[in-house]
């Protein structure tokens, strides 16, 4: 018997929770969850001969989620919801001149090469 094409293209996804627990020490709560749980349980009674109980849950999805298609710009979302036009910030001009009004306190690459250069201020304090 041959298989369609789609069996073997069809999105498949699997995973599994578990935790684990010990009748004396915890009872029915759980105490160890994720994917050690079990290995813990099994150490645990290991180590103090208690009884130790350990659940699995197989979780198999096929297929995925489809694409929301109703959003595809989160600005134009916003500007929806409020009413308004989506606005932007105009870009920097990299061939712009640099600020004139660096201080010394600016890092070195935000000051002109003239204001590095210019003398610095002597100290009058007496």
């Amino acid at each position: 018997m041959k298989l369609p094409a789609e069996f073997y293209n069809r999105p498949t996804s699997t995973s599994r929770a578990v935790m684990a627990g010990c009748f004396i020490c915890g009872g029915m709560d759980a105490i160890w969850t994720g994917p050690n749980a079990q290995g813990v349980a099994a150490r645990h009674h290991d180590a103090t001969r208690h009884q130790t109980w350990c659940d699995v849950a197989m979780m198999i999805r096929y297929g995925r989620e489809a694409a929301d298609d109703r959003q595809t710009d989160i600005e134009a979302a916003i500007a929806a919801s409020s009413g308004e036009r989506p606005g932007s910030l105009p870009l920097s001009d990299p061939d712009a001149p640099a600020v004139s009004t660096a201080d010394v306190s600016a890092p070195r690459a935000a000051q002109s090469r003239h204001l590095r250069s210019r003398p610095k201020p002597e100290n009058t304090l007496s």
